[in-house]
Parts: structure tokens; sequence; C-alpha cells
């Protein structure tokens, strides 16, 4: 998958300019008082809990993207990934069944996406490769599935799919996903996309709300589809506009989508525009 070309690539498109939502501030200073009551802090908090406690904290590096910059967010989504990928041997041996897999699964990816965010590749395609591995292969150390699609059966939201999705792209393995197949009785032998993914999450977005549904579309236009035909020359380019207008509608939006916008920006230089602070 190149991550400088594509079919839609729009010579020329101007940075986009993201302007903070009014309540993000007071988001900001509830997430400070958490960390201060322990949230983050070292005393006392096993690991397990610790990488719990790291998942959750994703918006502190939007809200300091903001803030103080982003030299300041990397630091921050820098040393969530660090310190959340110390504590995943620990989680990974607290092996609750295969809803909690996924639920694990989608925290990694997350942490994965910081990484790269932060500028730390190494970390970021263990993380991402970890991610892919719970969530179509099983647990780490045990027999691999025999129903690699329960990662969308088990994931009604979508939100799951979502960031395995976003693994793989930022992977470029966008064609090696197993999934049923109509033919044959359902055989489990043909090889799935990202787009199919994808294509879960769509259908499912009236449960997880409309940043996870324009997350995915951006998503699905940067990845070659499993069917149908080619997105529409600077597709991309609109679905990342759409997407940077509903993130600074408020502070929930502006967490979750500001991380995608910058991640697919940074994985698609040739494709998308370059975010910048307002």
């Amino acid at each position: 998958m190149s991550r400088h070309r594509h079919p839609s690539d729009t010579p020329g498109v101007q940075a986009i300019r993201l302007f903070p939502p009014p309540d993000l501030a007071a988001a900001g200073r509830a997430h400070e008082e958490a960390a201060a009551g322990g949230v983050l802090g070292p005393g006392g908090r096993d690991p397990a809990a610790r990488f719990e406690a790291l998942v959750a904290a994703s918006p502190a590096g939007a809200v300091a993207w903001a803030a103080a910059g982003p030299e300041r967010a990397r630091e921050v989504w820098g040393e969530q990934a660090r310190l959340g990928m110390a504590a995943v041997d620990v989680r990974l041996r607290q092996q609750d069944g295969d809803a909690d897999r996924f639920t694990l699964g989608a925290g990694v990816s997350s942490l994965a996406q910081r990484a790269w965010l932060a500028g730390d590749e190494r970390l970021g395609r263990r993380a991402d490769l970890l991610a892919c591995e719970l969530a179509v292969g099983g647990w780490p150390g045990r027999e691999r599935l025999d129903r690699p699609d329960l990662v969308l059966l088990l994931d009604p939201a979508g939100a799951h799919a979502l960031a395995h999705a976003g693994s793989r792209a930022r992977l470029g393995m966008i064609r090696d996903f197993p999934v049923a197949s109509p033919d044959g009785g359902g055989s489990w032998k043909r090889p799935g996309t990202v787009d199919r993914l994808l294509d879960h999450v769509d259908r499912q977005a009236h449960l997880a709300g409309p940043l996870v549904l324009l997350a995915a579309r951006l998503l699905r236009t940067l990845v070659h589809p499993a069917v149908g035909p080619p997105w529409p020359r600077g597709a991309a380019a609109q679905a990342q506009r759409r997407l940077a207008a509903h993130t600074c509608r408020d502070a929930g939006s502006w967490v979750l989508g500001l991380p995608w916008l910058l991640d697919t920006a940074r994985c698609f230089p040739g494709v998308l525009a370059p975010v910048r602070r307002g």
C-alpha cells in the first residue's frame, strides 16, 4: 500500500486549521484532576490497572495539542504509549475470554496510534502487530481461532473494528484479514480486506455515533475497497474535511477525531492536507 500516492490525490490542498471547541478547556481540567487523583499515578497500581487507566486517558494528548502545541502533544502521546505497552504483558496474562480479547486489542491499537503520533515507529509497529494478533489470531501463545470473524460478531458498536482497521492501515496489511465466505458452505479461507471491517463500522454507526462513522469513511477512501467502483478523485480530502468540521464541535468530538485526522494525514501525506492549530 502506497503511503504517498493514490488515485484520489488532490495536489495543492491547503492545510486544515482546527479551532478547539469552547468546552475543551473544562474537559482538560477534569482530566488533570483525575490524573492528580491517582488515575495515572504509579503508587499502588498494578500494571494491568495502569494499562486500563492509560487507555482511558486518551484525551490528554488531544487537549495538549490544543493548549500547548504539537510538540507537547507528542510528548504526552509518547509517554502514554510507552507506559501502556510496558504493562501489556501483565494484562495479557489475565485472559478472560474472546470478548475481553477484542476490548484489549482495541486498547492496544489506541496505544499504537499514540506511539505513531509521537514519532515512535518501532513501538507503534509492535503495538499494531499485537492488536492484529488479538483481533484475528487469538491470545498470544494459544491456538489460533476457528472463527476469526468473531472480531465483528462481538463488536456491536463497530468501535473495535475501526481500531483494528486503523492498525491494519498503519501496517499496510489491507488484504489478509480472514473472513467467512458465502461460498463453499461457509469456508473460512477467502481473504478479506480492511474495507470489510470498515463496512461493519458503517452498518453499526447508529450505535457508535457520527465521529466513528466519519473516521471509518475517511479510512475507506484511503484503502482499496473490497467491492464496488473506486472512490472518486478527491474523495479522501473531502472525507478529511468532513471529519475536521465535526471534530471542532465539542470536547468529545475533539478527543476522538483529532488523533484520526493527524494519523491519517501522517500516513498519506500525498493525499491528505496537513493539520494545523487554528
